[in-house]
């Protein structure tokens, strides 16, 4: 129809100005479309734009030394100047442990965040594996990955960071947070995947006051250097003991040479001495485990026979629970802490699990120690006092008693008494008759 179009079939609004070929952006050619000069322009530009982007994520993953399977948060630069390198893995592990053991603001610090020493020490060796072994820094492992390796729960984690930034032997550079849009889309380039969340990135730091006040480690002492004449001297000797002929491949334990001659005899007990040095060298140098004390032991029995759904635990995680939590067994005993843990449970409104609903009693038995604090009297030194005191006021009434029953006057000394009382009234009696 004349006056039409393909997308307009109204005449009125259809275009009536003339169609040139410079106004054509493309054409269409035996029902192909052929893109024309502009449009091509178009798509060079946009590939030009996404390859530079690409580019310039590349290099930004490289400037912010992108490594691993994660994407990791950028350091704001210079925020790491003022922190001090840490002495090493094995010397920060070793300051870290005197600091917490031997110094008021460790130990301090411990029971401010509620943290045993042991269980601080297990995730401080987890956040050291993950640092730079020069500098200590770069510790951008997850919390998830932290407990899995350290063996504990989150907020232990928690606790031990607190505890590290108290001492300033742990920094956190950077908060863990959502990436932005282009840390997102550079994090998909750098490991293929997506990630929404980046952890925290902490630098494990030794202060000059922590390297002070931790003792230098023992030296052990240095083995003597053989010199070569004793080198010399000892394969010329070997050599001598080892057998020469038939008759002492037949006979062991016959010399290997006339032992009457003067240029080759060979002290017997060299031969014992090497020997037992080879044998002394091969025997394993596992060191022998020392037992745990008695009361520690009876203390976590006493518990497991209290509380049916530690039956199934090993005694003896039972027992580094107990000690892991820092309870002192000489002062609680099993019953004590039994009690203590009815108590709290019965404050929190709490009920204990069956054995049936829970799959690590010994995890939920430390995870509740945890929570209670253990620093006071126990349950039995109470009852010690009580009853101490109890029997002092026993002992004062049976004195005052006693004092009493002293001081009571007898039936003779009370006639006496009688007597002369009666004497003297009537003598009162008598005298105020004679005045009248």
């Amino acid at each position: 129809m004349e006056g039409t179009s393909d997308t307009n079939a109204c005449a009125e609004s259809a275009p009536t100005q003339p169609i040139s070929p410079t106004n054509i952006r493309s054409s269409v050619h035996a029902g192909k479309h052929i893109p024309q000069a502009a449009e091509v322009d178009t798509w060079e530009a946009s590939v030009h734009a996404a390859t530079q982007a690409i580019n310039n994520l590349h290099e930004y993953n490289r400037d912010t030394g992108q490594r691993g399977r994660s994407f990791t948060l950028p350091v704001t630069p210079g925020c790491e100047a003022t922190i001090p390198v840490w002495s090493g893995r094995t010397e920060w592990l070793r300051q870290l442990r005197h600091h917490i053991t031997h110094t008021p603001t460790g130990q301090a610090a411990l029971t401010a965040h509620s943290i045993g020493i042991e269980r601080l020490m297990a995730v401080a060796t987890a956040h050291a594996r993950f640092a730079d072994s020069t500098t200590g820094r770069g510790v951008t492992a997850s919390r998830n990955l932290i407990a899995h390796h350290a063996g504990v729960s989150l907020s232990v984690i928690n606790r031990t960071r607190r505890v590290l930034k108290t001492l300033s032997m742990g920094v956190e550079v950077e908060r863990g947070r959502t990436l932005r849009t282009h840390e997102y889309m550079a994090a998909e380039l750098h490991h293929g995947g997506q990630q929404h969340q980046a952890a925290s990135v902490w630098a494990l730091s030794s202060p000059k006051s922590i390297v002070d006040a931790t003792p230098s480690p023992p030296q052990r002492p240095s083995r003597p250097r053989r010199t070569r004449a004793a080198r010399r001297l000892t394969r010329h000797r070997t050599r001598l003991q080892q057998p020469t002929n038939a008759a002492s491949t037949t006979h062991p334990q016959a010399t290997c040479a006339d032992t009457l001659s003067p240029g080759t005899y060979v002290p017997s007990h060299n031969l014992s001495l090497r020997s037992t040095h080879q044998r002394a060298h091969a025997r394993p140098t596992t060191p022998t485990p020392h037992p745990r004390p008695l009361h520690l032991q009876q203390a976590a029995a006493t518990l497991a026979s209290r509380s049916p759904v530690l039956a199934h635990g090993h005694i003896g995680n039972i027992c580094d629970t107990i000690k892991a939590a820092g309870i002192d067994t000489t002062r609680w005993t099993g019953h004590d802490i039994a009690q203590t843990l009815d108590r709290d449970t019965t404050q929190r409104g709490w009920t204990w699990p069956t054995a049936d609903w829970i799959s690590s009693p010994v995890a939920l038995l430390r995870w509740r120690l945890t929570h209670i604090d253990w620093t006071g009297p126990s349950p039995s030194q109470h009852r010690t006092a009580a009853d101490a005191r109890r029997r002092r006021e026993q002992h004062t009434r049976r004195t005052a008693l006693d004092h009493r029953n002293v001081t009571q006057a007898t039936l003779e000394q009370r006639a006496v008494a009688l007597a002369q009382i009666r004497r003297t009234l009537r003598h009162t009696t008598r005298c105020r008759v004679d005045i009248r």
